[in-house]
């Protein structure tokens, strides 16, 4: 739209100038007809004044010198006529020369208009306008054509992370089991009864104390080894284990209220 409006600015420039030159070389052409009109009628009148001197003198040339006056003065309403016609017209190109006039000052200040518009860019010809619009709309192509840019690489960043998020939540579950079980190994379960008969025992284990049938335990008395056993039935937080008398201590047996813990840990 605002080349067009430059062209159309440039045209009209173009085309008041030409103009404006068309008619003032009208109007010098009629000015000039106009004065050898007058040039003509002043000698008309000079001849009409000669021939009444000459009817004077010469009576014999009366009527031709009437016939002569009749003709000029004829002329004379003639060129009248033309000159009013003549002033007429030169009225009517003078308003349009005006009107011209009107035009190429308005043009002037849509020009001087158009060159405020590009004064940051320093002093600019009219003719290089159209340059630089070409150029500024290229460069604002170029800055939508970076937020565009942007928003990909903010989705591929937030596909990142949210591709971390879901690592980290399972890094944290695992964490959180590794946690457990870590507890869970530091946990011990309590000898609560015990038949050397028949020998094993009954253990109170804790919930957080993670166990299965091949689990492995030692039983401890404060900080001294009494001896294994090996896990014969878990029923919920009660085990019933066997007592492995080739493991126990010179001089030991397995008593209600010791403690019992893992051999071997639970895998981190």
């Amino acid at each position: 739209m605002k080349n067009i409006l430059y062209i159309v600015a440039i045209v009209a420039i173009l085309a008041g100038g030409w103009f404006s030159y068309n008619q003032k070389s009208e109007f010098q052409e009629l000015k000039d007809k106009r004065e050898s009109l007058d040039n003509v009628n002043e000698n008309r009148k000079a001849s009409i004044k000669t021939s009444k001197k000459k009817a004077k003198v010469v009576a014999s040339d009366l009527d031709t010198a009437k016939g002569k006056l009749s003709d000029a003065e004829a002329g004379l309403d003639n060129a009248n006529r033309k000159l009013k016609t003549t002033a007429k017209e030169a009225a009517t190109w003078s308003s349009k020369i005006d009107g011209q006039a009107e035009k190429l000052e308005s043009v002037n200040a849509l020009i001087a208009t158009i060159k405020d518009e590009f004064k940051d860019l320093g002093p600019v010809e009219l003719s290089e306008i159209p340059d630089l619009i070409q150029k500024l709309e290229e460069d604002l192509k170029k800055a939508n054509q970076k937020p565009v840019e942007l928003a990909e690489l903010i989705a591929a960043a937030e596909s990142r992370v949210a591709s971390n998020d879901s690592q980290i939540k399972d890094l944290d579950a695992r964490i959180a089991k590794r946690a457990v079980r870590i507890k869970g190994n530091s946990a011990h379960a309590r000898v609560t009864a015990v038949n050397h008969d028949w020998g094993f025992v009954t253990l109170e284990v804790p919930s957080n104390m993670s166990l299965t049938p091949v689990s492995r335990l030692m039983v401890k008395r404060g900080m001294s080894y009494v001896g294994n056993l090996n896990i014969n039935a878990i029923e919920g937080r009660r085990v019933v284990a066997d007592i492995d008398y080739r493991s126990m201590r010179s001089g030991m047996v397995v008593q209600p209220g010791d403690h019992v813990i893992l051999i071997k840990p639970a895998a981190n």
